[in-house]
């Protein structure tokens, strides 16, 4: 299958090395010539949490039209940047090529739909870990299922295709005929670890340390399954509290997406997470406090990152 894998951070460079490992024919599409030019000095490298290094060789462009037409775009930038990506990306359209993303949040789905046509989008979540260690350098620093769907349900013979490839590839992967409840599944563990760990800069298995982090995590959380329960979502899971406290302890040692992005200086992801519970709450009617203060506080770091008091 030739793919495109649009956006080459922590989870892009993942599923494009193992994609090109697995013998697909696969294309990294990025932005940042940072990251271009060190995948064609030195491939993707991949450290895997049992301690391997791997090096895998990828093609990599700033320039999608050099990639031509594919079967497959995996779209993966940054949710702000989805937009932009999916514009870039109308010269890999074939006839039958399928767009695929697995970013956090809601709304990246319905954007790249308006802008390269309803029939072409499948949405789907990852619980793979990865976090970058530079440009093109990799941590592998968990393995999970990966879940896939048409937007209007159902199963559909492309949406099985691509699970055997992600599956052959070492991303154990399934097809949901109802692919939002996983979609909000995923959102929910968001919800309660992203946000919070990049205020208080803790790593994900801390915030269970105590009572005051549980208490928000636990309001965050339970704000967001009352509203996916308003809106007909079927979660994953039955217990929404203690599935988040669960990937917690799981993940003890991992800084989350947003942390890093805090860490980095970088916009976050915060909008399109609790930012997106804040705004489906108010067209259910459904008051979200706790999420609008997480919101507030995260946006308020990006704004003011060269204000820091620093101890002296």
């Amino acid at each position: 299958m030739k793919i495109a894998v649009v956006g080459t951070g922590a989870l892009g460079s993942l599923f494009a090395g193992y994609l090109s490992r697995s013998a697909e024919d696969v294309s990294a599409v990025d932005i940042k010539p940072e990251i271009i030019s060190a995948i064609r000095r030195s491939g993707v490298k991949i450290q895997e949490v049992e301690g391997e290094e791997i090096s895998i060789p990828l093609r990599a462009t700033l320039r999608p039209e050099e990639v031509g037409e594919v079967d497959l775009i995996i779209f993966l930038p940054k949710s702000g940047q989805t937009r932009e990506a999916a514009l870039s990306a109308g010269c890999l359209l074939g006839k039958d090529t399928v767009a695929l993303t697995l970013q956090n949040g809601l709304g990246n789905p319905e954007t790249i739909e308006r802008i390269l046509g309803e029939k072409r989008v499948l949405a789907g979540m990852t619980n793979q870990g990865s976090t970058l260690l530079g440009p093109g350098h990799i941590l592998h620093g968990g393995r999970g299922e990966t879940v896939i769907g048409e937007m209007r349900g159902g199963r559909s013979e492309r949406a099985e295709k691509i699970a055997a490839v992600f599956s052959r590839a070492g991303f154990p992967t399934h097809v949901s005929s109802e692919i939002w409840n996983d979609v909000w599944g995923k959102l929910l563990v968001n919800v309660g670890i992203n946000a919070l760990t990049a205020i208080t800069r803790l790593r994900n298995g801390v915030l269970l340390e105590h009572s005051e982090g549980r208490q928000i995590l636990r309001r965050a959380v339970e704000e967001a399954a009352l509203v996916a329960q308003r809106k007909g979502i079927r979660l994953p899971y039955t217990d929404p509290v203690g599935k988040v406290e669960d990937v917690c302890r799981a993940s003890k040692l991992n800084f989350s997406s947003m942390l890093q992005d805090v860490l980095n200086r970088r916009e976050t992801e915060v909008d399109f997470i609790n930012g997106a519970v804040v705004r489906e709450g108010e067209k259910l009617g459904v008051e979200t406090p706790v999420n609008w203060m997480l919101t507030t506080l995260v946006k308020t770091l990006e704004k003011t990152y060269d204000q820091r008091a620093e101890q002296k």
